[in-house]
Formats: structure tokens, C-alpha cells, sequence
């Protein structure tokens, strides 16, 4: 196996626990940009103070994930069963058979469960594998049959190919055993969700947000909820179960009135106005109307997409978050909480709270930072930031 030489910064970081390899890493970065998909390499230093191992899957993050710094240790079905085996005894308590109260959740994330570039969900019963790149991907029959080895209650498995893929194939796709039902009724927390493996990258819920839907559903007795950039209404039906008074639902999407009703519908709500309402209209539209009409709200959840771009404007979190707060600081109701949260990974956490945070005490109602959220247990990370991409600020008006 032949020894690629790292910089000295790149041998730091992956020593300090980051696992992402990215081209400008290499001494001879030449060299690594002919590197075969799915090729193992063997990774060190000029002091040979790092002895690893990585795995070639080229996606937008970089180049190669570490999988061992071990040199030992070889990449093979043993090991792939292993490190799975490993995973799934993380989430011991979110498997047992007793637990019923939450029935979708994450059994193998990346580079957080030691491989990098794929992660699998599970859905009462059924697995969704995502992949990133073309090299983890020439192994997916290892790591499809270690699961299904360790885990032979699952029922079926679709596989996400999100990588670059010819016009002829097929990017999501239903592999083995049974088709899931359409839609699939999963729980969290006891409510219940519709979900549809096989049609979408989305399947209809956010599986990364289930402990912000549990504070949302704890904190909604009685108050009025918007939920912006609602996608299928999760927030908004948690909110409803938790009591809330009134919700409001505002995406850019037309499938989000007959996805939110059904989620609605599922647990038994009548999803209709004046409790809850649901509207497809530009995000940023609404929140204008709000202040004309001095309509203001208890709580808001404002979950957006790293980017965003509608016929009138493009969003960036790190651009234009600050203004965002602003808004929704002006219509959120004295005592009410404002949840603010981005994925965008490139996005670091102490920027975020500090820039929200200007945000809230230079504001009129001094807004103050009373809780944050990360990635829940079922989604373990490394130390690389583009793995802990999930941030959630919590913040109370004082006045």
C-alpha cells in the first residue's frame, strides 16, 4: 500500500480527531488528484507521527475519509461489520424491542460512527442507506449485507446514490426485501408522522431535529406557533400536540398544504384555519405581512436551508441570518420564545451565537439566549465541522 504524505496542519487536525481529507491537504497534491474511487491509502507524515488509513470518496466536502489509525487494522467485510455492530450498540436503548414511543431515528452516521460518506437511516422496520460518493459506494453490498447479518428483523432496504449519476441510473432506488408502505407511519415521541421511502432525498420529516420537536411540543400549551420554512409541518404538529393554540405554517412549496395536513390528520388534528393554518407563500413575504399587520407570535421556529432562492431573493445563512433574526425578533410576542436554526455546516457555532446574540440585546424586546440544541445522541460526530453542521438557539423576550 503506498504512503501519501500529509502537511503538517492536515497531520494535526486528523490527530486531533478530524477525519475529512481534502485535496490542498497532500504535500503532492498532483498525486492525490489520480487517486482511483474506492481506493484505500495509507496517510502519514515527514515525522511519521501519523500512521493511518483512508478510504477515496470524492464529494464536495474533500477528497478521502480516515478510517483507522491503525495500520493494523484492514478495510474489509470484518471490519465494516464491526464498526456497524458498534453503532448499533450506541442506540441499544432507541432499538430495544420495548421502545415504541419513537420508531425512526439514524443507525449509522458516517464519519461520527468511524466511516465516512454514508449514513443509514431506519423507519419502523425499514432502512434508507445514503450514499456520497462514488467510492463508498463500491462497497455498499458489504455494508448492506453486514447490516442486514446483524439486524434481520429489517424489512427492506432503499439505497440514495447522492453522488453524480448517468442519466440511465436510477438515484434512489428500493434494493431488497419489501416495499414500504406509501406512506410509511413512523413515531417520535409518540406522534406520529407520515413518511415516503423511495420517491424523494426527503422522506418527510427532518429525523436531526427530534429534540427540538420534543421542546417545541413540552413549551406549546396555549401559545400561538409560526412555523417557518415548514416543509411537511413536523414543528407545527408536535406544537399542536403539545397544546398550542394556534399554528401557522408558511412554505414556498405547494406539496407542503396536503403533507401538513396529513400529518395533522394523522394524530388526529383538524389542520385547518383559524387553529392551524397553512399557507404556500415565500417565507420573507410573510414575515413582511406580519410586521404591516403587527401580527406577532409566542413561539417561532425558523428552520431555513443553507441556501435558498425563489423568483424574488436568494438566502444565504451566513449572509443574511442577521437580518432574519431581526424580523422575526420584531414578531415574536413579549414572553415568546424565537428558535432559530441552521444546518449550513460551514456556519460555525460561536459565530452563529455571537452574531444572534448582537442580534438580541441590541434588540428592543433584549432577547436573551436561554438554550441551544446540537445533533441528538443518534448522530454522533467527529471533530470536523462539516459533522457537526446542526445548530439551535433558543432565545426569550424578556419584554
Amino acid at each position: 500500500m503506498k504512503r501519501y504524505r500529509l502537511r503538517p496542519l492536515a497531520t494535526s487536525r486528523i490527530l486531533a480527531g478530524e477525519r475529512l481529507v481534502k485535496l490542498d491537504d497532500f504535500e503532492q497534491t498532483d498525486q492525490a488528484e489520480t487517486l482511483a474511487e474506492g481506493m484505500v491509502i495509507a496517510l502519514t507524515d515527514a515525522k511519521r507521527q501519523l500512521n493511518a488509513k483512508a478510504l477515496v470518496g470524492r464529494q464536495n466536502k474533500g477528497l478521502a475519509w480516515v478510517f483507522t489509525l491503525d495500520m493494523n487494522e484492514y478495510w474489509d467485510e470484518e471490519f465494516i461489520t464491526y464498526t456497524f455492530e458498534e453503532a448499533l450498540a450506541k442506540r441499544k436503548d432507541l432499538l430495544a424491542e420495548y421502545q415504541t414511543a419513537t420508531t425512526a431515528f439514524r443507525i449509522f452516521n458516517g464519519e461520527g460512527d468511524g466511516i465516512g460518506g454514508l449514513t443509514a437511516d431506519y423507519y419502523d422496520g425499514f432502512v434508507q442507506f445514503n450514499w456520497y460518493s462514488e467510492g463508498i459506494y463500491e462497497y455498499r453490498e458489504w455494508f448492506v449485507e453486514a447490516l442486514l447479518s446483524l439486524m434481520p428483523s429489517i424489512k427492506g432496504v432503499y439505497e440514495t446514490k447522492r453522488f453524480k449519476v448517468s442519466k440511465d441510473e436510477a438515484a434512489i432506488s428500493h434494493t431488497k426485501g419489501e416495499l414500504a408502505p406509501q406512506p410509511l407511519i413512523v413515531k417520535e415521541n409518540d406522534i406520529q408522522y407520515a413518511v415516503y421511502l423511495g420517491e424523494d432525498w426527503m422522506t418527510g420529516i427532518f429525523l436531526d431535529q427530534r429534540e427540538v420537536r420534543s421542546f417545541v411540543q413540552t413549551q406549546a400549551q396555549d401559545l400561538s406557533v409560526l412555523n417557518l420554512f415548514s416543509y411537511t409541518g413536523a414543528f407545527s404538529v408536535a406544537a399542536a400536540v403539545g397544546g398550542a393554540k394556534r399554528t401557522v405554517s408558511i412554505d414556498v412549496a405547494n406539496r407542503s398544504i396536503d403533507k401538513t395536513k396529513e400529518q395533522f390528520a394523522l394524530n388526529g388534528i383538524e389542520g385547518e384555519p383559524p387553529h392551524h393554518e397553512i399557507r404556500v407563500m415565500d417565507v420573507f413575504d410573510y414575515i413582511n405581512y406580519a410586521k404591516r399587520h403587527a401580527l406577532q407570535f409566542d413561539m417561532i421556529v425558523c428552520d431555513p436551508p443553507s441556501f435558498a432562492r425563489t423568483k424574488k431573493r436568494t438566502f444565504s445563512a451566513e449572509k443574511d441570518y442577521t437580518k432574519l433574526a431581526q424580523d422575526l425578533f420584531d414578531i415574536t410576542a413579549p414572553n415568546g420564545l424565537c428558535i432559530l436554526s441552521t444546518n449550513h455546516s460551514g456556519y460555525k457555532k460561536e459565530a452563529f451565537i455571537k452574531e444572534m446574540s448582537k442580534v438580541g440585546s441590541s434588540h428592543s424586546g433584549h432577547f436573551q439566549l436561554i438554550q441551544s440544541f446540537g445533533l441528538p445522541s443518534d448522530f454522533p460526530t467527529s471533530q470536523d465541522s462539516e459533522s457537526q453542521y446542526l445548530k439551535v438557539l433558543i432565545f426569550y423576550r424578556n419584554n
